[in-house]
């Protein structure tokens, strides 16, 4: 029984050592995206979400480092930049000034298209901090700063022309108690009618997952998303093990999604920071880049 106990507590203690690893490091995965409408040019996009005021280094200089090697021509944000206390929010928190610092350091140099998660819009609704989330808007004002919260803009980047939207669910659609599927009326009531794009890729950033069969019915070809943290836990086969609504073995929990029904893919990160379980296993932070290519010159290759 001892040697039962002792096993126990190492691998406890393994899994403890190995978890304070993986929430200090990030990993970079590549997604090459075929399209018709993509020149030949290549544009690069880098996709990160649920950051929750993490810091890789002092000011975050390891992921700006690395983010400034990929040098992408744009990026994108998926949400829960911050973390929206149910009881407490200030602006100039330690973790909201390691986000304010670094948008601004990223909107020196790049595109940056953000769309608030549920920790954005519990905070931006909550009348006792609206205040404070209004300061931390205007101290990430910038003409770079493209924030996309049930809007849209046409954007070209290297010959490509893509229809960047963001998605921001109400918060009743986070709900840990009772789960509220979005439907795709009520993403065209946020969205708007999906437009016409023979001549343009339409992007849709959308905090939650479970928000991908309504855009893809909708009319979204990708979807980017997060909020799940890659399940915290992965395992072989299985995936992530809870999602952050607390449920086991969620429906989508971290990777590249194909709609079985429409012509949609989702693109699921699992985030760069943590807030309330801070642990992870085997399911390292990411930043994911997304290289759009041409038909034709994937043809000639």
């Amino acid at each position: 029984m001892a040697y039962i106990i002792a096993i126990i507590l190492l691998l406890l203690y393994a899994a403890i050592m190995r978890s304070r690893y993986e929430c200090r490091t990030f990993e970079i995965n590549k997604i090459n995206i075929l399209h018709k409408n993509a020149s030949d040019r290549e544009p690069v996009f880098l996709y990160f979400s649920d950051l929750h005021g993490a810091t890789y280094g002092e000011n975050n200089c390891k992921l700006l480092k690395k983010i400034n090697e990929i040098n992408p021509d744009a990026i994108l944000i998926g949400g829960d930049m911050i973390v929206g206390h149910k009881k407490k929010y200030k602006w100039d928190s330690e973790e909201n000034l390691v986000v304010i610092s670094l948008l601004n350091c990223l909107c020196e140099r790049y595109p940056v298209y953000y769309c608030f998660g549920n920790h954005e819009t519990r905070t931006k609704n909550n009348k006792k901090f609206r205040v404070d989330f209004n300061s931390y808007l205007y101290r990430i004002e910038n003409k770079n700063l493209h924030i996309l919260c049930n809007k849209h803009e046409y954007v070209t980047i290297k010959g490509t022309r893509f229809c960047i939207y963001g998605f921001e669910a109400d918060n009743s659609y986070y709900s840990k108690k009772k789960i509220k599927p979005i439907t795709t009326d009520y993403v065209t009531e946020c969205l708007g009618e999906a437009p016409d794009h023979n001549r343009s890729i339409p992007l849709v950033i959308s905090h939650n997952p479970d928000s991908f069969d309504a855009l893809a019915k909708w009319g979204s070809e990708y979807v980017f998303a997060g909020h799940n943290h890659g399940g915290f836990v992965r395992l072989p086969l299985l995936g992530g093990v809870i999602g952050s609504n607390y449920r086991l073995f969620p429906k989508y929990s971290a990777g590249i999604y194909k709609h079985k029904q429409h012509h949609s893919t989702m693109i699921l990160s699992k985030g760069l920071g943590n807030h309330t379980i801070n642990f992870r296993l085997f399911n390292k932070p990411e930043i994911m880049i997304i290289t759009f290519k041409s038909l034709n010159s994937a043809a000639d290759q």
